[in-house]
């Protein structure tokens, strides 16, 4: 917890991956529609930015990447399922290579 707390001190804020987590989850539980008609928001501000689930597994990725090995593995241990549960149920589309490249495969 202290790594993810340092993490977002330094790059993001409180409760940043914790909310990343959340809106990836029910992302990748949304229906199929959702997954097949994604597109990220047009709005600048970043409030709203943060609300697409894309910038939310950016977040995630950006964590996986430079916290520490221990933490790093049990943020994944939560965060592969997902995942797998996006590839699973998505399409691989030119539209969805960028997604699918955040993903920890």
């Amino acid at each position: 917890m202290s790594a993810i707390r340092d993490l977002e001190r330094d790059h993001l804020r409180p409760g940043a991956i914790a909310e990343a987590l959340a809106g990836w989850s029910r992302f990748v539980h949304g229906t199929r529609q959702t997954l097949a008609t994604y597109a990220p928001e047009d709005c600048p501000c970043p409030g709203c930015q943060w609300d697409d689930p894309v910038e939310r597994r950016k977040a995630l990725r950006l964590a996986l990447q430079v916290l520490p090995v221990r933490a790093a593995r049990e943020l994944r241990a939560l965060v592969r399922p997902l995942d797998q549960r996006y590839l699973d149920r998505s399409y691989p589309e030119p539209d969805t290579n960028h997604i699918r490249y955040l993903l920890d495969g």
